[in-house]
Protein backbone atom coordinates (compact mmCIF):
# COMPACT_ATOMS: atom_id res chain seq x y z
CA UNK A 1 0.00 0.00 0.00
CA UNK A 2 1.70 3.16 -1.20
CA UNK A 3 2.60 5.71 1.39
CA UNK A 4 2.09 3.35 4.27
CA UNK A 5 4.75 2.82 6.85
CA UNK A 6 5.48 1.59 10.33
CA UNK A 7 3.73 3.28 13.24
CA UNK A 8 4.38 3.47 16.96
CA UNK A 9 1.72 3.71 19.70
CA UNK A 10 2.04 6.19 22.59
CA UNK A 11 -0.39 5.75 25.50
CA UNK A 12 -1.55 8.62 27.66
CA UNK A 13 -3.85 8.10 30.69
CA UNK A 14 -6.35 10.57 32.23
CA UNK A 15 -8.40 10.01 35.46
CA UNK A 16 -12.05 11.16 35.69
CA UNK A 17 -14.09 11.03 38.97
CA UNK A 18 -17.77 10.09 38.56
CA UNK A 19 -18.77 11.30 42.00
CA UNK A 20 -16.92 13.90 44.01
CA UNK A 21 -16.92 13.24 47.75
CA UNK A 22 -17.17 16.95 48.49
CA UNK A 23 -20.18 17.38 46.24
CA UNK A 24 -21.75 14.22 47.65
CA UNK A 25 -21.50 15.36 51.26
CA UNK A 26 -22.56 18.90 50.43
CA UNK A 27 -25.52 17.59 48.47
CA UNK A 28 -26.58 15.32 51.32
CA UNK A 29 -26.45 18.17 53.81
CA UNK A 30 -28.42 20.49 51.52
CA UNK A 31 -31.03 17.82 50.75
CA UNK A 32 -31.55 16.91 54.39
CA UNK A 33 -31.77 20.56 55.46
CA UNK A 34 -34.40 21.12 52.77
CA UNK A 35 -36.29 18.01 53.86
CA UNK A 36 -36.14 19.15 57.49
CA UNK A 37 -37.51 22.57 56.54
CA UNK A 38 -40.33 20.96 54.56
CA UNK A 39 -41.21 18.74 57.52
CA UNK A 40 -41.31 21.78 59.83
CA UNK A 41 -43.55 23.70 57.44
CA UNK A 42 -45.80 20.69 56.96
CA UNK A 43 -46.11 20.30 60.70
CA UNK A 44 -46.89 23.99 61.16
CA UNK A 45 -49.73 24.04 58.66
CA UNK A 46 -51.05 20.49 58.86
CA UNK A 47 -54.51 19.72 60.22
CA UNK A 48 -55.68 16.74 62.21
CA UNK A 49 -56.71 13.84 60.02
CA UNK A 50 -60.30 12.82 60.72
CA UNK A 51 -61.49 9.30 60.97
CA UNK A 52 -63.76 8.03 58.19
CA UNK A 53 -67.06 9.80 58.86
CA UNK A 54 -67.79 12.52 61.41
CA UNK A 55 -67.54 11.68 65.08
CA UNK A 56 -70.02 14.35 66.19
CA UNK A 57 -72.58 16.85 64.96
CA UNK A 58 -73.84 20.14 66.40
CA UNK A 59 -77.61 20.38 66.14
CA UNK A 60 -77.83 23.91 67.55
CA UNK A 61 -75.13 26.51 68.27
CA UNK A 62 -76.80 29.56 69.83
CA UNK A 63 -75.24 32.73 71.25
CA UNK A 64 -77.14 35.62 72.87
CA UNK A 65 -75.17 38.89 73.17
CA UNK A 66 -75.86 41.98 75.29
CA UNK A 67 -73.47 44.94 75.51
CA UNK A 68 -72.59 45.99 79.06
CA UNK A 69 -72.18 49.64 80.04
CA UNK A 70 -68.39 49.24 80.10
CA UNK A 71 -68.59 47.99 76.45
CA UNK A 72 -67.76 44.39 77.35
CA UNK A 73 -70.02 41.69 75.91
CA UNK A 74 -72.25 39.50 78.04
CA UNK A 75 -72.50 36.28 76.01
CA UNK A 76 -74.74 33.29 76.73
CA UNK A 77 -73.90 30.08 74.86
CA UNK A 78 -76.31 27.18 74.34
CA UNK A 79 -75.15 24.11 72.38
CA UNK A 80 -76.86 20.84 71.47
CA UNK A 81 -74.05 18.38 70.63
CA UNK A 82 -74.83 14.94 69.17
CA UNK A 83 -72.46 11.97 69.24
CA UNK A 84 -72.35 10.08 65.93
CA UNK A 85 -69.48 7.66 66.64
CA UNK A 86 -68.29 6.62 70.10
CA UNK A 87 -66.21 3.62 68.95
CA UNK A 88 -63.41 5.19 66.85
CA UNK A 89 -62.08 7.51 69.55
CA UNK A 90 -64.23 6.62 72.54
CA UNK A 91 -67.25 8.36 74.07
CA UNK A 92 -67.59 12.13 74.30
CA UNK A 93 -66.38 13.44 77.66
CA UNK A 94 -65.26 17.01 76.85
CA UNK A 95 -65.33 19.64 74.10
CA UNK A 96 -63.48 22.86 73.27
CA UNK A 97 -65.48 25.92 72.20
CA UNK A 98 -63.61 28.81 70.61
CA UNK A 99 -63.95 32.29 72.09
CA UNK A 100 -63.04 35.61 70.39
CA UNK A 101 -59.70 36.25 72.12
CA UNK A 102 -57.81 35.78 75.37
CA UNK A 103 -59.10 39.06 76.86
CA UNK A 104 -62.06 37.54 78.67
CA UNK A 105 -63.28 39.03 81.95
CA UNK A 106 -64.96 35.93 83.33
CA UNK A 107 -66.73 32.71 82.41
CA UNK A 108 -68.90 30.20 84.23
CA UNK A 109 -70.91 27.04 83.61
CA UNK A 110 -74.68 27.45 83.64
CA UNK A 111 -75.82 23.84 83.19
CA UNK A 112 -75.45 21.08 85.76
CA UNK A 113 -73.89 18.59 83.33
CA UNK A 114 -70.63 20.61 83.18
CA UNK A 115 -68.17 19.36 85.80
CA UNK A 116 -65.38 21.77 84.84
CA UNK A 117 -64.78 24.74 82.55
CA UNK A 118 -61.34 26.23 81.93
CA UNK A 119 -59.57 28.56 79.50
CA UNK A 120 -57.27 26.87 76.98
CA UNK A 121 -54.77 28.29 74.50
CA UNK A 122 -53.66 24.97 72.98
CA UNK A 123 -55.75 25.56 69.86
CA UNK A 124 -56.24 29.32 69.88
CA UNK A 125 -58.41 30.93 72.54
CA UNK A 126 -61.08 28.52 73.72
CA UNK A 127 -62.92 27.12 76.73
CA UNK A 128 -62.46 23.45 77.52
CA UNK A 129 -65.72 22.08 78.89
CA UNK A 130 -65.64 18.76 80.73
CA UNK A 131 -68.91 16.90 81.27
CA UNK A 132 -70.01 14.99 84.35
CA UNK A 133 -70.37 11.74 82.36
CA UNK A 134 -69.55 10.12 79.03
CA UNK A 135 -71.88 10.35 76.04
CA UNK A 136 -72.24 7.59 73.47
CA UNK A 137 -73.53 7.16 69.91
CA UNK A 138 -76.85 8.91 69.20
CA UNK A 139 -76.85 10.66 72.58
CA UNK A 140 -77.23 14.46 72.66
CA UNK A 141 -75.62 16.62 75.33
CA UNK A 142 -77.13 20.12 75.78
CA UNK A 143 -75.04 22.56 77.78
CA UNK A 144 -74.89 26.27 78.60
CA UNK A 145 -72.20 28.65 79.77
CA UNK A 146 -71.64 32.40 80.20
CA UNK A 147 -68.74 34.50 78.92
CA UNK A 148 -67.87 38.16 79.57
CA UNK A 149 -65.63 39.23 76.68
CA UNK A 150 -63.53 42.38 76.16
CA UNK A 151 -61.49 43.83 73.24
CA UNK A 152 -64.26 43.33 70.70
CA UNK A 153 -64.73 46.73 69.05
CA UNK A 154 -62.94 49.39 67.01
CA UNK A 155 -63.71 53.08 67.39
CA UNK A 156 -63.96 55.20 64.22
CA UNK A 157 -63.30 52.13 62.11
CA UNK A 158 -65.49 52.98 59.12
CA UNK A 159 -67.00 56.33 60.04
CA UNK A 160 -65.79 59.01 62.42
CA UNK A 161 -67.92 59.03 65.56
CA UNK A 162 -69.02 55.39 65.24
CA UNK A 163 -67.81 52.21 66.91
CA UNK A 164 -68.02 48.78 65.28
CA UNK A 165 -68.18 45.39 66.99
CA UNK A 166 -66.87 42.53 64.84
CA UNK A 167 -67.67 38.99 65.89
CA UNK A 168 -67.08 35.55 64.37
CA UNK A 169 -69.22 32.97 66.22
CA UNK A 170 -66.63 30.20 65.83
CA UNK A 171 -66.11 27.20 63.57
CA UNK A 172 -65.53 23.47 63.77
CA UNK A 173 -63.18 21.88 61.25
CA UNK A 174 -64.29 18.29 61.84
CA UNK A 175 -68.07 18.46 62.11
CA UNK A 176 -71.17 20.19 60.77
CA UNK A 177 -73.24 22.83 62.53
CA UNK A 178 -76.84 22.23 61.49
CA UNK A 179 -78.09 25.53 62.88
CA UNK A 180 -76.13 28.55 64.10
CA UNK A 181 -77.98 31.48 65.68
CA UNK A 182 -76.62 34.74 67.05
CA UNK A 183 -79.04 37.05 68.92
CA UNK A 184 -77.60 40.56 69.44
CA UNK A 185 -79.43 43.13 71.56
CA UNK A 186 -80.73 45.84 69.21
CA UNK A 187 -80.66 48.68 71.75
CA UNK A 188 -78.73 51.72 70.39
CA UNK A 189 -77.65 49.81 67.25
CA UNK A 190 -77.52 52.08 64.16
CA UNK A 191 -76.18 49.63 61.54
CA UNK A 192 -75.33 45.96 61.07
CA UNK A 193 -74.16 43.37 58.55
CA UNK A 194 -74.93 40.95 57.06
CA UNK A 195 -78.68 41.38 56.79
CA UNK A 196 -80.74 39.66 59.47
CA UNK A 197 -84.11 39.48 61.16
CA UNK A 198 -84.96 41.92 63.95
CA UNK A 199 -87.52 40.66 66.44
CA UNK A 200 -88.19 40.72 70.17
CA UNK A 201 -85.51 43.38 70.70
CA UNK A 202 -82.67 41.38 69.07
CA UNK A 203 -80.94 41.20 65.70
CA UNK A 204 -80.87 37.51 64.80
CA UNK A 205 -78.51 35.86 62.32
CA UNK A 206 -78.97 32.24 61.32
CA UNK A 207 -76.75 29.98 59.19
CA UNK A 208 -75.61 26.43 58.48
CA UNK A 209 -71.88 25.58 58.60
CA UNK A 210 -70.12 22.63 57.03
CA UNK A 211 -66.62 21.61 58.09
CA UNK A 212 -64.67 24.80 58.87
CA UNK A 213 -67.05 27.07 56.96
CA UNK A 214 -67.79 29.33 59.92
CA UNK A 215 -64.27 30.81 59.96
CA UNK A 216 -65.24 33.36 57.27
CA UNK A 217 -68.60 34.30 58.80
CA UNK A 218 -68.34 37.67 60.56
CA UNK A 219 -71.05 39.82 62.14
CA UNK A 220 -70.62 43.60 62.39
CA UNK A 221 -72.72 45.81 64.67
CA UNK A 222 -72.30 49.61 64.75
CA UNK A 223 -73.02 52.06 67.58
CA UNK A 224 -72.43 55.79 68.09
CA UNK A 225 -69.24 56.42 70.06
CA UNK A 226 -71.21 57.67 73.08
CA UNK A 227 -73.52 54.63 73.29
CA UNK A 228 -71.29 52.89 75.84
CA UNK A 229 -68.02 53.52 77.67
CA UNK A 230 -65.82 52.67 74.70
CA UNK A 231 -62.05 52.80 75.18
CA UNK A 232 -59.74 53.30 72.18
CA UNK A 233 -56.98 51.30 73.90
CA UNK A 234 -59.18 48.19 73.78
CA UNK A 235 -59.43 47.92 70.01
CA UNK A 236 -59.95 44.40 68.68
CA UNK A 237 -57.02 44.84 66.24
CA UNK A 238 -54.65 45.45 69.15
CA UNK A 239 -55.83 42.27 70.83
CA UNK A 240 -55.26 40.31 67.61
CA UNK A 241 -51.77 41.81 67.21
CA UNK A 242 -50.88 40.73 70.74
CA UNK A 243 -52.12 37.19 70.09
CA UNK A 244 -50.09 36.99 66.86
CA UNK A 245 -46.96 38.22 68.65
CA UNK A 246 -47.34 35.58 71.38
CA UNK A 247 -47.82 32.85 68.75
CA UNK A 248 -44.67 33.88 66.85
CA UNK A 249 -42.61 33.89 70.06
CA UNK A 250 -43.83 30.38 70.95
CA UNK A 251 -42.94 29.08 67.46
CA UNK A 252 -39.44 30.62 67.66
CA UNK A 253 -38.80 29.10 71.11
CA UNK A 254 -39.94 25.67 69.94
CA UNK A 255 -37.67 25.87 66.89
CA UNK A 256 -34.63 26.89 68.98
CA UNK A 257 -35.07 24.17 71.60
CA UNK A 258 -36.37 21.37 69.38
CA UNK A 259 -35.67 22.07 65.70
CA UNK A 260 -32.08 23.32 65.98
CA UNK A 261 -30.76 20.35 68.04
CA UNK A 262 -32.33 17.90 65.58
CA UNK A 263 -30.83 19.75 62.61
CA UNK A 264 -27.37 19.85 64.24
CA UNK A 265 -27.56 16.11 64.97
CA UNK A 266 -28.40 15.34 61.33
CA UNK A 267 -25.56 17.53 60.03
CA UNK A 268 -23.15 15.93 62.52
CA UNK A 269 -24.08 12.45 61.31
CA UNK A 270 -23.46 13.49 57.71
CA UNK A 271 -20.03 14.91 58.59
CA UNK A 272 -19.07 11.66 60.37
CA UNK A 273 -20.26 9.65 57.36
CA UNK A 274 -18.18 11.77 54.97
CA UNK A 275 -15.04 11.41 57.11
CA UNK A 276 -15.51 7.65 57.25
CA UNK A 277 -15.93 7.31 53.49
CA UNK A 278 -12.86 9.48 52.85
CA UNK A 279 -10.64 7.33 55.09
CA UNK A 280 -11.98 4.00 53.83
CA UNK A 281 -12.02 4.97 50.15
CA UNK A 282 -15.64 3.89 49.79
CA UNK A 283 -16.76 7.29 48.62
CA UNK A 284 -14.79 7.45 45.34
CA UNK A 285 -15.58 5.80 42.05
CA UNK A 286 -12.88 6.25 39.41
CA UNK A 287 -12.84 5.30 35.75
CA UNK A 288 -9.66 5.20 33.69
CA UNK A 289 -9.79 6.15 30.03
CA UNK A 290 -6.85 5.22 27.73
CA UNK A 291 -6.12 7.35 24.71
CA UNK A 292 -3.93 6.06 21.84
CA UNK A 293 -1.78 8.39 19.76
CA UNK A 294 -0.67 7.05 16.35
CA UNK A 295 2.41 8.44 14.56
CA UNK A 296 3.15 7.48 10.93
CA UNK A 297 6.69 7.33 9.38
CA UNK A 298 7.55 7.43 5.62
CA UNK A 299 9.93 4.52 6.05
CA UNK A 300 10.98 2.02 8.66
CA UNK A 301 14.06 3.28 10.57
CA UNK A 302 16.64 0.54 11.00
CA UNK A 303 14.81 -1.82 8.63
CA UNK A 304 16.98 -1.16 5.54
CA UNK A 305 16.12 0.57 2.27
CA UNK A 306 12.47 1.14 1.24
CA UNK A 307 11.07 -1.79 -0.64
CA UNK A 308 9.42 -1.40 -4.01
CA UNK A 309 5.68 -1.67 -4.17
Amino acid sequence: MKGSGFFKQKKSTSVLSNISRTKLCGGLISALCLAFAMICLTGAFSTKVRAAGDLDEILLYEITVDVNEDATLHMLYHIDWKVLDSDSEGPLSWVEIGIPNRHYVSYQALSDNISNIAYSSSNGSSLKITFDKNYYKDEVVSFDFELIQDYMYEMNLLTQGETVFQFTPGWFDELNVDKMQVHWNSDKVIEWSPSCKVWDGYNTWEAYFGHGEGRDYMISVTYPNDAFAFDESKAVTKANDEDTFVYVIVVIILFLFVGVPILLFIVGMIVVFCQFTRKSGLGSTEKKITRTKVEYYPDCPGCGAPRPE
